[in-house]
């Protein structure tokens, strides 16, 4: 376990790094290790990760970016449910955001995890479910189309994959997606 922090630590020290390339190869390796079925990262181990990943998807560099919401797929499994909370709640919150790069990024982090989410965890696949379902019904009813879409998007896939989950947010689904109907963008009414 130790080796595996210290490793770790040795990662995310390179991700903060002035030079993109050192930061895509650091992101790139940890990938590597994400994808490993013996590495168990410890809580602190954990949280560093998810709050530096969660950094680089801020990163002036597109491809660390890309490899950054890449990372976020194998990590939804390797870490505890705080952490993968974390996670949603940061993309939620910058899926919404004015930086339309950071929204596009954390739209996509957000579809990673969905379609990552263990579905033998019913208990963390529901919870995640309850804290993106409310996020995207607000941001449907939003004016940008651009943030419409994603969520409508997004919100297709979760309840794709876990629609039985969100029994008890159906009628709030609904009350927001009717209203879309009578949208003057017809891309908005096509993704209905």
């Amino acid at each position: 376990m130790a080796n595996v922090s210290y490793q770790i630590a040795h990662l995310l020290e390179k991700m903060t790094s002035s030079d993109k390339d050192f930061r895509f190869m650091a992101t790139n390796d940890l990938m590597s290790e994400l994808q490993k079925d013996s590495i168990k990262l410890d809580d602190d181990s954990e949280r560093k990760v998810v709050k530096m990943l969660l950094r680089l998807l801020e990163d002036k560099n597109g491809e660390v970016q890309n490899l950054a919401v890449k990372c976020l797929g194998p990590l939804v499994n390797k870490v505890k449910e705080n952490q993968v909370e974390t996670i949603v709640d940061a993309l939620c919150t910058n899926m919404i955001s004015e930086n339309e790069q950071l929204r596009d990024i954390c739209s996509i982090g957000l579809k990673t995890v969905i379609s990552e989410l263990p579905i033998t965890n019913t208990a963390l696949a529901a919870n995640v479910c309850r804290r993106i379902t409310g996020k995207l019904t607000s941001a449907i009813e939003k004016q940008d189309v651009s943030v419409q879409l994603e969520a409508l998007d997004i919100l297709a896939d979760l309840l794709s994959r876990f629609g039985s989950l969100l029994l008890d947010f159906h009628s709030g689904i609904l009350k927001s997606l009717l209203p879309q109907l009578n949208s003057s963008r017809q891309a908005v009414r096509k993704s209905l």
